[in-house]
């Protein structure tokens, strides 16, 4: 199979074209016209043809396509504000997707987000039934750019016919992405860890990288949507202290319960609204929303994953530390213990 892959030289996507190598895939890697690849830091130990080009503006963007088989469309913006990140995740996949349109390539793998979720709503477990956020404007940039990129893509997709496969990634980690939002608040030396028993959605990258590589092959995986999680039980109390402990960090970890956190907020929300008039603008931490998107204690099950596809994570919980902290004697993509076989391009064109 002959795949195309943005945000090919990013934290996830350089684990991705890695693992297509591996399975003996041709890669063309779409990077930025500015990026700086160097194959072997990134880990590919095949042949990948550079695509260079600027989904915001680049004019050549069906010539990505040619001899193409699927997209994996991992490229978002995670920094900047509210307009850079919707011109870059929406904007630039809308682009993107029209240069498809002329293309034969009729098989879409779209990374999407936890962050699409309406978290105030869940209670329980998040699963891919789950209801997606109704308040969407409440939420930061990045959670309202995911949500139209999905949207954007799940319209063309439609109109056009394609083999649409949406994965959301809950939160991403690994070597060189070993500090998650998701534990709480650094202050100093002290660690401030919200719901130290709760588990969060967690994917080691390698682990993520080998379910879009199986979503890319599998048939069954067409028109279906999951949530990407490696279902280990750690908690975040455990998570913060092997971080602390294998950084060498010297951090006092501070309990905070979920419940006084979430509390904390709302008293300061209503304060600035009433101070304010409703025109003060709180730092994230601070908006009900976005807290409960970050620390509410749910439970992340990827039953979806595991019978539709036969997934399971390559690397437990603690291969996957042994891997992010230690020293790299392996190449970055672990392989699985029984891969499935490559299916042939013919069956992954549109019928």
């Amino acid at each position: 199979m002959r795949v195309l892959v943005t945000g090919a030289n990013g934290f996830l996507g350089r684990h991705v074209v890695a693992e297509f190598l591996r399975r003996g895939h041709s890669v063309r890697a779409m990077v930025r016209p500015a990026a700086k690849v160097e194959p072997v830091r990134l880990g590919w130990a095949g042949a990948v043809e550079l695509f260079r080009a600027d989904l915001r503006a680049s004019r050549d963007l069906p010539a990505a396509f040619d001899g193409i088989d699927a997209l994996v469309h991992l490229a978002a913006a995670v920094t900047g504000g509210e307009e850079v990140q919707f011109a870059a995740s929406v904007v630039g996949t809308e682009r993107l997707l029209a240069a498809m349109a002329q293309s034969q390539c009729r098989r879409l793998v779209l990374a999407s987000s936890f962050s699409v979720y309406d978290w105030s709503a869940i209670r329980g477990q998040l699963t891919e039934d789950s209801p997606l956020e109704a308040d969407l404007y409440d939420r930061d940039g990045y959670a309202v750019a995911k949500f139209w990129q999905e949207r954007v893509a799940r319209r063309l997709a439609e109109e056009n016919g394609w083999e649409l496969v949406v994965l959301r990634p809950g939160f991403i980690w690994g070597r060189g992405n070993e500090y998650l939002f998701g534990i709480g608040q650094t202050a100093g030396p002290v660690e401030v860890v919200i719901g130290p028993g709760r588990q969060m959605p967690l994917t080691h990258v390698e682990n993520c990288a080998d379910v879009f590589v199986t979503a890319t092959e599998r048939k069954e995986a067409t028109g279906q949507t999951f949530n990407v999680v490696d279902g280990h039980d750690a908690s975040v109390w455990r998570y913060a202290g092997e971080y602390h402990r294998r950084m060498n960090m010297r951090k006092w970890r501070v309990p905070v319960p979920y419940w006084l956190g979430v509390l904390a907020t709302r008293v300061v929300q209503k304060t600035s609204k009433t101070i304010f008039r409703g025109k003060g603008k709180l730092p994230s931490l601070f908006v009900p929303s976005r807290f409960e998107a970050r620390f509410k204690p749910l439970r992340f099950p990827n039953d979806k994953l595991r019978t539709a596809l036969g997934w399971k994570p390559p690397l437990d919980f603690e291969q996957a530390l042994r891997r992010t902290y230690e020293p790299a004697t392996a190449p970055p993509a672990a392989a699985p213990a029984a891969a499935p076989a490559p299916a042939p391009a013919p069956e992954l064109t549109h019928a």
